[in-house]
């Protein structure tokens, strides 16, 4: 890659750093007050951010939880927080909340599949007890009686 490429790109990581934090803040403010045009601000800043930096996976994750959990498109997030995966496929908490995704969208067993690896992967043991609870809900939903891990 020849400097300027290599400028341009190191330009392109530090843009998309700073929409994630721009991303952050709207987030903040619109869950502190309710206001959704703050949260579509956040997404469309995530959105800038992964378009400078497509490998840039916390702002996946991000714009992953703020489509599932406050704006209510669950099949957004199930696309960004597979992406999220598919960069860092050991990122437990893109699991758990693929889980919630997944969930929203009506599918049981993609949802206790995610919540299976966040038991295996994750570490908060106030998620990992909230997995435990959400997967014997499902498997009751679904009729399943396999053992937990």
């Amino acid at each position: 890659m020849n400097k300027g490429g290599a400028l341009k790109q190191a330009w392109y990581w530090v843009l998309s750093r700073f929409f994630r934090r721009l991303a952050d803040a709207h987030r903040h403010f619109g869950n502190l007050y309710g206001n959704r045009d703050e949260q579509w601000a956040a997404i469309g800043n995530y959105t800038r951010a992964v378009e400078l930096d497509p490998g840039y996976a916390q702002a996946y994750f991000s714009r992953g939880v703020l489509y599932w959990r406050e704006v209510g498109h669950p099949d957004r997030a199930v696309q960004d927080l597979t992406r999220t995966l598919e960069i860092d496929s050991s990122w437990a908490e893109a699991y758990f909340n693929r889980a919630m995704a997944y969930q929203g969208r009506h599918e049981v067993e993609a949802a206790i599949a995610d919540l299976e690896r966040y038991l295996v992967e994750g570490q908060d043991e106030y998620w990992l007890e909230s997995a435990r609870r959400q997967l014997v809900e499902l498997r009751a939903e679904t009729g399943s009686h396999e053992a937990g891990v």
